[in-house]
């Protein structure tokens, strides 16, 4: 397995599921900022760490439980992906849930099967809460293909104080493409933003995973498709990229918080798996795409 730890305070590359149960057992809130890149074989009993911890944080039983049925039936071939994805989406239409749940829903999901909402066809875009803090709200216009949408709250931490804000969360279908990014780069879930385009005034206005999704309809994904797979280069480093890294269509978002030595590790654990990684020098995935589409002289599709 293969997951990091985006904390503010502690951000590490994780490869073993010992270690993963020691970390999120010292502190919980570390699952918050957990990104799972490769999992699958995680224990799916009811009272495993990762079901503990999340029950911790939210204690949405009724929800969790439901989420570890699907995923063990799943994981039994019960159910078909097919089957998972209609159960998936019928329970998100009748339960309530929260932002945190989503998240741990999707890494769960990711831990016992190797899958999560993306690799059924679906994406879950919610609103910034750093934005709603600021007075600002993200109107909803560019998310495509809206399913479920639902307003959650949030408490937030302002001027020493706690307040409760209201933000939108929309459960959409994706685009059938050719183009694939693996979102290592978020837990599942994907910030929208009123922005398509990647910098406004180079100031980043949207996150790399949405701009890619409207602007080129990149079908998201947390598993590798194919043995070739284009890296986009975390913001911290210093390293030698490829010099003709635009081979194939699969490009990988990193976090762009990933030290040098994660990163080492994270590439030299895919080659050893038989992927064929490319790296490339730029940091935003869909900033690369565009670079790769136009290189090639290829027609860049857009959605707004």
């Amino acid at each position: 397995m293969l997951a990091y730890i985006d904390h503010p305070e502690r951000k590490r590359l994780i490869e073993d599921y010992d270690t993963l149960n020691n970390v999120l057992m010292k502190n919980m809130r570390e699952a918050l900022s957990l990104i799972i890149m490769i999992g699958g074989d995680y224990d799916d009993s009811i009272g495993s760490v990762f079901l503990r911890v999340w029950n911790g944080l939210t204690g949405n039983t009724m929800f969790i439980e439901d989420v570890h049925a699907l995923a063990v039936q799943y994981r039994r071939k019960l159910i078909s992906e097919r089957d998972l994805t209609r159960s998936l989406l019928d329970l998100l239409n009748r339960r309530n849930f929260s932002l945190v749940d989503l998240i741990m829903m999707n890494n769960y999901l990711k831990l016992v099967n190797d899958i999560n909402a993306l690799d059924l066809g679906l994406v879950i875009f919610y609103e910034n809460p750093e934005s709603i803090l600021m007075g600002v709200r993200e109107p909803p216009d560019l998310v495509p293909n809206k399913l479920i949408s639902r307003e959650l709250t949030v408490d937030l931490e302002s001027k020493c104080m706690v307040t409760k804000r209201v933000f939108s969360v929309y459960i959409s279908r994706q685009y059938e493409s050719g183009i694939y990014v693996v979102d290592w780069s978020n837990p599942g879930i994907i910030p929208y933003s009123k922005f398509a385009m990647s910098r406004v005034e180079d100031i980043e206005v949207s996150d790399p995973i949405f701009s890619a999704f409207i602007r080129f309809s990149a079908r998201a994904v947390s598993r590798i498709v194919g043995r070739d797979a284009i890296l986009t280069l975390p913001k911290p480093i210093n390293v030698n990229t490829d010099s003709n890294y635009c081979i194939g269509d699969v490009f990988i978002s990193l976090p762009q918080s990933m030290g040098l030595g994660d990163y080492l590790s994270l590439t030299n654990r895919l080659g050893g798996m038989g992927y064929n990684v490319h790296r490339s020098s730029f940091t935003r995935v869909d900033e690369l795409i565009e670079w790769c589409l136009l290189s090639r002289g290829q027609e860049m599709k857009r959605n707004f």
